[in-house]
């Protein structure tokens, strides 16, 4: 029996050396890593240099602007990609405002839909005695990532990256629940526009069919570009044709 506890013991033994060989082995490399990459052997400095890498390093965007924007101009021959992307911004850092302030006064370039989203966040925080805020915030790029088609509304969304400091604290004690107030966050939001054609004077085309088609009240000949002005057959002015409105349905958090 204290042949099989010396066998034992010695077992320990080796495992603890081998753990501590092991260690060591770890930590050399990990110094030889922080002084090749940050210049210092302290891996704790390392590790505080990498995550300020990662808050100044802005995040990519999902950019389909030169396959969708063609298509987009075809459909809509008088649209401002530059006024879109303002407005897209605009209401991003107009929504954040409103998070911050409780105020939905400052609202703006939005959809019913998307305010009463803002709103209800602002209810949310109120709810659970939250103080929500948002500050310098910065976007760094913005581009169209999708364009859809279907059911008599266009769908165009914009995708930004940003940054800001962002933190939920509790109103009762100021303490922070959510986020680092020393910490910049780097993220992407996404804004979708949607423009409606009066359904009144729509009709689908085909079964299954994305395309969206109505008549011109001249000649009967189809419509068969979105947002057109006037008939390609007659030239009648379809402006009694198409109530057409683009408004900022949503904004999502990607």
């Amino acid at each position: 029996m204290k042949i099989l506890g010396y066998i034992f013991l010695g077992l320990i033994g080796i495992i603890l050396l081998t753990a501590i060989i092991i260690f060591f082995y770890v930590r050399r490399g990990l110094k030889k890593v922080a002084r090749e990459m940050y210049g210092t052997d302290s891996i704790i400095d390392a590790l505080n240099q990498s995550n300020k890498t990662l808050e100044d390093t802005h995040k990519s965007v999902n950019s389909m602007t030169k396959i969708y924007l063609p298509q987009i101009m075809r459909d809509f021959p008088e649209f401002n990609y530059e006024q879109f992307k303002n407005k897209a911004e605009h209401a991003l850092l107009s929504a954040f405002a409103a998070l911050s302030s409780d105020d939905m006064s400052v609202v703006t370039d939005a959809s019913d839909d998307m305010r009463s989203k803002i709103r209800s966040l602002v209810e949310m925080n109120q709810a659970n005695d939250y103080d929500e805020d948002y500050s310098d915030c910065i976007i760094h790029q913005t581009d169209i990532t999708q364009y859809t088609k279907r059911a008599g509304i266009c769908k165009i969304t914009l995708q930004s990256a940003l940054e800001y400091y962002h933190t939920v604290k509790r109103r009762s004690d100021g303490k922070v629940v959510q986020g680092d107030p020393n910490r910049k966050a780097q993220e992407k939001y996404n804004v979708e526009f949607i423009y409606v054609q009066d359904k009144t004077k729509m009709e689908k085309i085909g079964h299954g069919n994305d395309s969206i088609g109505s008549h011109c009240p001249n000649c009967g000949a189809p419509v068969t570009v979105l947002g057109a002005k006037h008939c390609e057959y007659c030239g009648s002015a379809l402006l009694q044709i198409n109530v057409l409105v683009w408004s900022i349905n949503n904004f999502t958090k990607v």
